[in-house]
């Protein structure tokens, strides 16, 4: 009987062991390509396995995330080793209304042969798995056509997609999009003065692509089942449809995402005429309001959830609303994935994990900081934590709400809470951190009131540029190593104080705490991933931590008083990639300017 080892097997199994080894340690894949030929040649499958490109309208080539052009980085090795290439937004001429090589009645200017110039890369790839198409724009025909003639195995994957044209009638490249058996998720957000449009052709793909499993839309304007936007919708969607081609809703859809639409009983009977609810898995509902009849038809029409996303912000708490939302999750089928925004007084922690605890693989529960006025939101208690870790035996995902005890972001401060999540088992961690929003609106209040002058109360710092952190951890170019309220103190506000009227709670003061600096986050990510995942070996190990509503598209408008920066921050902490630095992490950042 021959014997058997690791050189043994074939190329692409061996490739296949190698990537799980290159996505926690590259430098590790970088070594084992020295040891022999095979070896080489292998790493070389899975050192090229993924590739982005860009557009840049001054090389006037497809260029890789190292600036190479097209005719460098498109080599026979690349090419025999790639399966995902992602497609980013590239720099573009506006659009104008011409007709084109491939039936499209207007194109992207002097580059209207521009993404026809990566069908080389679908021709010639020995064996593509995927392309993620996020170019802000929808493929061409020849893309797609090329990706379903030499890919057959290949799914792609468009996010945020917008029309080559903005005519009234399908274009040819969107009718052999819509036909495509390649196409596994597609995402597109509406523009306000093509809104119609836009849906219609969003509900062209929906009814029409046959293996489509992930859709979503962000919508502008809000929608609603009866409004005039959607009875146009109905009335004109029969014309976009291909003439063969019945109207029934898809069966292959698991997971839809609504953006900007009122979510009631008469939203599922709307949606309801395109895929069919009850072969859905997934449901994200945000940017609109919540209706009561959601939860009472609901439970009928999606019967195979397996993950849920509600934001209950724009919802009325009245007590037949509260009533029926809570007995909608207290009793649906168990959840693997829920992720509740201002949840706060309108559910229980305790009903939700009685009902989806043993079954929860993510929860997210996050409260948004109260953008207009003086209160703090209510911030996770390790006891809470604790019922968490407890009840929930399969998490691997957590989100949940920090705030902060200081603008000095001391560690110790967050014993009880840290403790407790090293006691999880989890991959990863999202962490909301408030940014010090009530601070800045007492203190503008004060101002306005002449109680206070702004000078005295800040300690103005330059902006020195770029700062070194411990463990090689650096702040980028776009981000302040300093706050403009270095040296401001806690704003104590008493009982007697007219802002109390709007906040509750029986104490005789509340205090809230100035904004911190972009370094004290960043080290404060630090020292938090050191003590929940330092130790550990195994697993993705990420923390992300956003200070500040990362989502909301802008920073209130009236505090931008003293400074024009936006002071929101978006980490994330992950293992480094190095070998010699094991139990230390690798911060990546993006700052709101």
């Amino acid at each position: 009987m021959a014997t058997s080892n690791i050189l043994s097997l074939e190329a692409e199994v061996l490739a296949n062991v190698l990537r799980y080894i290159d996505d926690e340690s590259p430098w590790t894949t970088a070594a084992v390509a020295q040891t022999c030929k095979y070896l080489n040649y292998v790493s070389k499958l899975v050192r090229y396995r993924r590739l982005t490109v860009r557009w840049d309208s001054e090389l006037r080539t497809w260029t890789d995330q190292s600036g190479r052009r097209q005719e460098e980085w498109e080599t026979p090795e690349l090419l025999q080793g790639l399966r995902q290439l992602t497609v980013r937004q590239p720099d573009i001429d506006p659009l104008i209304g011409e007709s084109d090589d491939n039936g499209d009645s207007s194109y992207l200017g002097k580059s209207h042969h521009t993404f026809d110039r990566l069908e080389t890369v679908l021709r010639n790839a020995s064996n593509l798995k995927t392309v993620v198409w996020n170019a802000g724009y929808l493929p061409t025909k020849g893309v797609v056509e090329a990706l379903q003639a030499h890919q057959p195995n290949a799914k792609l994957d468009i996010y945020r997609g917008k029309r080559l044209s903005n005519l009234h009638t399908p274009l040819e490249s969107e009718e052999v999009l819509a036909a495509a058996t390649c196409l596994n998720s597609f995402s597109m957000r509406t523009q306000k003065h093509t809104c119609i449009e836009d849906h219609l052709l969003f509900h062209m793909i929906l009814s029409s692509a046959p293996n489509l499993r992930f859709a979503s839309i962000i919508s502008y304007p809000s929608m609603a089942p009866y409004s005039p936007q959607v009875t146009n919708l109905r009335y004109n969607l029969e014309s976009w449809l291909p003439p063969d081609q019945g109207r029934k809703p898809s069966s292959s859809l698991r997971h839809l995402t609504l953006d900007g639409w009122e979510i009631s009983a008469d939203c599922l009977e709307f949606w309801s005429q395109y895929v069919n609810l009850a072969c859905l898995t997934s449901l994200k509902c945000s940017r609109g309001p919540l209706h009561q009849s959601y939860f009472e038809r609901g439970p009928q029409m999606l019967t195979n959830l397996k993950s849920l996303s509600i934001n209950l912000a724009a919802t009325p708490r009245t007590d037949t609303f509260l009533t029926a939302a809570q007995n909608y999750i207290a009793t649906c089928p168990p959840l693997e994935t829920l992720s509740l925004w201002s949840w706060r007084g309108k559910m229980s922690l305790r009903a939700i994990l009685h009902q989806h605890g043993a079954t929860l693989q993510d929860l997210q529960l996050h409260e948004p900081e109260d953008s207009t006025g003086l209160s703090l939101r209510e911030s996770f208690s390790a006891e809470e934590l604790q019922s968490i870790r407890q009840s929930c035996p399969r998490l691997g995902k957590l989100t949940f709400d920090l705030n902060r005890v200081s603008w000095q972001l001391r560690i110790q401060d967050y014993d009880g809470i840290l403790e407790e999540l090293r006691k999880f088992k989890l991959d990863q961690i999202q962490i909301y951190l408030d940014s010090g929003l009530q601070w800045l609106r007492q203190a503008v209040q004060l101002e306005r009131q002449g109680l206070v002058s702004w000078t005295p109360l800040f300690d103005i710092v330059d902006d020195e540029g770029p700062i070194q952190l411990e463990d090689g951890v650096c702040l980028s170019s776009a981000c302040t190593a300093h706050s403009f309220y270095e040296g401001a103190l806690p704003l104590t506000i008493e009982r007697t104080d007219p802002a109390w009227a709007h906040l509750a709670g029986d104490d005789e003061s509340f205090t809230v705490q100035p904004p911190s600096s972009h370094w004290d986050v960043c080290h404060f990510l630090v020292k938090v991933w050191k003590t929940i995942f330092g130790s550990h070996a195994l697993g993705s190990r990420q923390i992300e931590l956003k200070y500040g509503e990362w989502e909301k598209k802008s920073f209130p408008h009236d505090l931008y008083r003293f400074d024009d920066r936006d002071m929101r921050l978006y980490c994330r902490a992950r293992p480094h990639e190095r070998d010699d630095m094991v139990g230390k992490c690798f911060v990546e950042m993006d700052c709101a300017t």
